[in-house]
């Protein structure tokens, strides 16, 4: 993940993005253009859009960033700007050859500049509510921009092989299960539905019938997978994990999202996966952890007075002095 992409680029992003997808949507609607077709379901795959004939079009993405485009009130519009636009774009519509987009991220772009110059010729800037919004964003690009600056040049191949070695290839194996489950109300009904386990009912069957957990039930009978002890909560793991394989929990067992009766079927140990496996997940791993001691360190250097009382009367919750 980019810091560049995800908070770094907001302010923008927020005055680009809605606008410019709904533009671009409704001109992928229009027949006599030829338009590509546009889903809006999530993470449509690039195979059904259909583009438009794309034969000795030039590779814009190689091209002088300078090329100039529209000129609003004298002032230019790149081919930088467009491209710099294009990053912010849904995935939906990033799928979508540049080429085509071009035209309708210039459109974009020459009307925020036509509105944004009416809206300083009337002084809108200076409204206090604005430079309230206008301090908010100031704050958080010049934050993300530190945390990217200090952040990025430590997760790299090296220290994410590193962090491989220490986190995945040098432990011992570690233990997964695979897991089946009821989750219900509360203790009465689980003990209840214990007593027809008990008798000889087929817990896939009492699953699918007594279960509220419908994403685990509504096709395979409460089956969990294969599953380790972090992946659950750990009154859940817990208890699964010092059941024996083929048998179900004789007693309920409570968690924060009710009383499950647990049936763990086998047990044994996970693969170390491979480096090109969790390469992602590691550097997800690295830059949260790299964000959270940033963040602690730059606390530690700062001189920090938190009104304790003040928050827990508010709040109601009790304040750890420690804890800044």
């Amino acid at each position: 993940m980019s810091i560049c992409k995800s908070s770094f680029r907001l302010a923008t992003a927020l005055l680009i993005s809605s606008s410019l997808f709904t533009t671009a949507l409704m001109a992928a609607d229009k027949p006599a253009e030829k338009a590509p077709e546009v889903k809006a379901a999530p993470a449509a795959p690039a195979a059904s859009v259909a583009t438009a004939p794309q034969a000795n079009l030039p590779q814009l993405d190689k091209m002088d960033r300078n090329t100039l485009l529209a000129t609003v009130n004298n002032q230019k519009i790149t081919l930088g700007d467009a491209l710099d636009a294009r990053q912010l774009l849904p995935p939906q519509l990033s799928q979508i050859p540049f080429n085509y987009l071009l035209p309708t991220i210039v459109s974009q772009l020459i009307k925020q500049r036509a509105i944004l110059d009416l809206a300083t010729k009337e002084n809108v800037q200076n409204d206090p509510e604005v430079q309230k919004q206008l301090k908010l964003a100031h704050d958080n690009i010049v934050q993300s921009a530190y945390l990217m600056k200090t952040i990025k040049p430590k997760i790299n191949d090296a220290s994410v092989k590193e962090y491989y070695n220490t986190h995945y290839a040098n432990q011992a194996p570690k233990k997964e299960a695979h897991i089946r489950h009821i989750l219900v109300e509360n203790e009465a009904q689980a003990v209840k539905i214990i007593k027809e386990l008990k008798g000889g009912a087929n817990f896939s069957k009492l699953a699918l019938k007594y279960s509220k957990d419908k994403s685990a039930n509504s096709q395979n009978g409460g089956d969990l997978g294969w599953v380790k002890q972090d992946d659950l909560v750990p009154e859940f793991s817990k208890a699964a994990f010092a059941m024996k394989p083929g048998t179900f929990s004789q007693t309920p067992v409570k968690t924060q999202f009710g009383w499950h009766i647990i049936q763990l079927i086998e047990m044994r140990d996970a693969k170390t996966p491979t480096l090109d496996q969790v390469n992602n997940e590691i550097r997800e791993q690295m830059l949260q952890e790299n964000i959270q001691s940033t963040l602690d360190d730059a606390v530690k250097k700062s001189t920090v007075s938190k009104e304790d009382k003040t928050i827990e009367d508010l709040s109601g919750q009790k304040q750890n002095p420690d804890k800044k």
